[in-house]
């Protein structure tokens, strides 16, 4: 029945003016984040933020320590001795990547038993490639992964308080959007007078996030138009990458373009060639980690 929708038609989606409405509205509804996860994304956006600060903020909150203390010693880092706590978390890993788990745990949690219909689970996949992705897009282009990873995870924030407002709704969506042409965007604006991104966007700014992590998100299904190392550019490549790779929020996308062949183009051919990548060995890596952060 899905394959028969059509994509909503440009005359029907929702004016800017609109979509600003339906973002008040939305945040309205939208459960609260917790006061430690709350305050650790208002820090991001700081420049003076020193270990011991980010370190005692965490700590106050027991389920979350023992959250990033179990990603910390996960496959995904490797790291060679155990990591007890979160200032030694901080010191080995650095406070970018710490910031990133601790969100990843935070919006984790902010989706509570949404996650267990496996739609809506797929979203949240989706959500954790583009982070690992960004993050190893972000090391190939030599800028700082762990900032990508953070960005990565807050790309959908948008869509994940979509799902945390209403799990059936946005549920229903996605089955109609299965085997359809068209952007998913446009399936979102024609049910909720909004998009992802433009929701992400407001939540962001709510949130107090960085401006360039709140521009990234409303940019990040536009035609690419940050320089590919540039924050807004490796999540826009890394959401699309995720999906090459089979972390698509939809079931069965179809994808025709090749983003990971056009981004390895952009990056100088020297330093390509010591790279040396293949992408199924880079899909097992992928793969390897979301699962790392999933378990």
């Amino acid at each position: 029945m899905a394959s028969t929708i059509s994509p909503p038609g440009p005359e029907t989606l929702p004016s800017p003016e609109d979509q600003q409405k339906a973002a008040e509205q939305l945040l309205r509804r939208l459960p609260s984040l917790p006061t430690v996860s709350a305050r650790l994304l208002g820090m991001m956006g700081r420049a003076d933020v020193n270990l011991k600060e980010v370190s005692n903020l965490i700590i106050s909150d027991a389920a979350l320590t023992g959250e990033i203390l179990h990603m910390a010693n996960s496959a995904m880092f490797g790291v060679r001795s155990e990591v007890r706590s979160i200032l030694q978390a901080l010191a080995v890993l650095g406070t970018e990547k710490v910031k990133g788990l601790a969100c990843t745990v935070a919006l984790r949690s902010y989706l509570g038993n949404a996650l267990q219909i496996p739609a809506l689970k797929r979203c949240w996949r989706h959500n954790l490639a583009t982070a690992v992705v960004t993050s190893e897009l972000a090391e190939w282009a030599r800028q700082d992964s762990g900032e990508a990873y953070t960005a990565g995870i807050l790309h959908d924030i948008g869509r994940l308080g979509l799902i945390a407002v209403d799990p059936a709704k946005y549920l229903t969506m996605l089955d109609a959007a299965v085997g359809v042409s068209g952007c998913l965007c446009d399936h979102e604006r024609a049910a909720y007078g909004l998009d992802h991104a433009f929701a992400g966007e407001w939540l962001a700014r709510s949130w107090g996030l960085p401006e360039f992590i709140c521009s990234a998100i409303r940019a990040h299904h536009r035609p690419q138009t940050a320089r590919y190392d540039e924050i807004g550019g490796l999540i826009n490549y890394g959401c699309r990458i995720s999906d090459v790779l089979g972390f698509s929020a939809i079931e069965g996308l179809q994808i025709e373009d090749d983003p990971l062949e056009e981004f390895l183009g952009l990056i100088p051919a020297a330093q390509r060639e010591r790279m040396n990548i293949n992408p199924r060995e880079l899909q097992i890596l992928i793969a390897s980690r979301v699962n790392a952060l999933e378990a």
